[in-house]
């Protein structure tokens, strides 16, 4: 086994751990951020990023919604930077009532801390999620939860994903707590929930292992995928397309499961495209994902259905995860989309980010998204 792929299952493996030990810090340091005059006078909430981060909003983004009954988006970090300020006065009253939480694990996003600078700047009560606050957005943002995470060899955004879910669901269940939309005693059931998929991310690491080192072989000349999903589950959707895309260089488009057909259902050669569904069985998506999958097999796609009960499907290869909630699947499935990736990186003789070198050397130290020209307002 190549010292890449060892570094990036070891993540893989390493979750169980990572959320028993940190889950209950984060939720503490989540207690402590926002008063009862500033939750009060939220009206709209934004989770804003880039690439993960932006995976982890979009994962948290409808729970958040549902516990708090505050209207609740996702937004990638150029729409927050560029298009939310536009033509609005700075410092107006009513922008206080906006929450800005900007999720960064390095914190050193270029267009992230543009959106947060600009955010403030409007009136807006700006949080960082990050696991360094003395960086630019650190700096930049009003308020921090510190996520930091016990550093391991190198691999693609694998802990700092799980730990920027873990973030913004501890927010967003303090946020309904202090609301009083959610009991205290819901919260604190949340709360044990989010640690005890540590127990689930055990069993999904063992279950998944040799499925994808198996699926890997078999797609390993496949250079188009398809990763579906919807609610939450889009989110590990998007998360799983981004891994192979920086693992094995795979061009993998991410799409909800309603949308695909409308979409990539018409994609030529059906056959070379395999697809890889998230379908938790108690989703709201449930049978739209039924559906789907009967579409797929007329098809004739390869193809991989996550779920976590094993009478949901009786297509081929199907990996049964452990059963959480819908709003914390995207934790566990963290599990097998790092998996595939790491094996079929190794599968196709792929070197992670192409090395940074060739055509890809501007990404070298993340230059591409952090040294990227601000524009801030006067």
């Amino acid at each position: 086994m190549s010292e890449q792929l060892e570094a990036y299952l070891g993540q893989a493996r390493s979750l169980a751990n990572l959320v028993e030990t940190e889950s209950d810090k984060i939720a503490t340091r989540a207690r402590l951020l926002l008063t009862m005059e500033e939750v009060y006078g939220i009206r709209q909430i934004i989770i804003t990023g880039s690439g993960d981060s932006y995976f982890a909003a979009l994962a948290a983004a409808s729970s958040i919604r549902a516990w708090t009954g505050l209207p609740t988006n996702a937004m990638v970090s150029m729409e927050a930077s560029r298009y939310l300020d536009h033509g609005r006065p700075p410092l107006a009253g009513r922008n206080r009532g906006l929450l800005v939480v900007a999720i960064s694990n390095s914190g050193e996003a270029a267009r992230l801390v543009e959106a947060t600078t600009r955010l403030r700047h409007l009136g807006a009560i700006t949080l960082a999620v990050t696991a360094n606050k003395e960086s630019r957005l650190g700096q930049a943002a009003e308020k921090h939860l510190e996520i930091p995470i016990p550093a391991t060899a190198p691999a693609p955004g694998t802990r700092s994903y799980v730990a920027s879910l873990l973030g913004v669901y501890h927010l967003g269940i303090r946020i309904a707590e202090m609301l009083m939309s959610m009991t205290m005693d819901k919260a604190e059931g949340l709360r044990r929930e989010l640690r005890q998929t540590s127990a689930a991310l055990k069993e999904a690491a063992a279950a998944s292992e040799p499925l994808m080192s198996k699926l890997s072989h078999a797609w390993s000349t496949k250079n188009r995928m398809d990763c579906l999903g919807s609610g939450p589950s889009l989110a590990s959707a998007q998360y799983a397309a981004a891994k192979l895309v920086e693992a094995a260089g795979i061009h993998a488009t991410p799409q909800d499961a309603e949308e695909f057909h409308h979409l990539n259902y018409f994609a030529a050669d059906p056959e070379d495209v395999p697809t890889i569904l998230f379908a938790p069985s108690t989703g709201l998506a449930r049978n739209r994902c039924l559906e789907l999958i009967e579409a797929l097999d007329q098809l004739g796609r390869p193809m991989l259905i996550i779920t976590d009960d094993k009478d949901y499907t009786a297509a081929h290869d199907v990996l049964v995860l452990p059963k959480v909630q819908e709003a914390f699947a995207p934790i566990v499935h963290a599990v097998p989309a790092a998996m595939f990736s790491a094996f079929l990186a190794q599968r196709r003789n792929e070197v992670h980010y192409r090395g940074h070198t060739g055509p890809w050397r501007g990404a070298q130290n993340a230059g591409l998204v952090r040294n990227s020209k601000l524009e801030l307002p006067n």
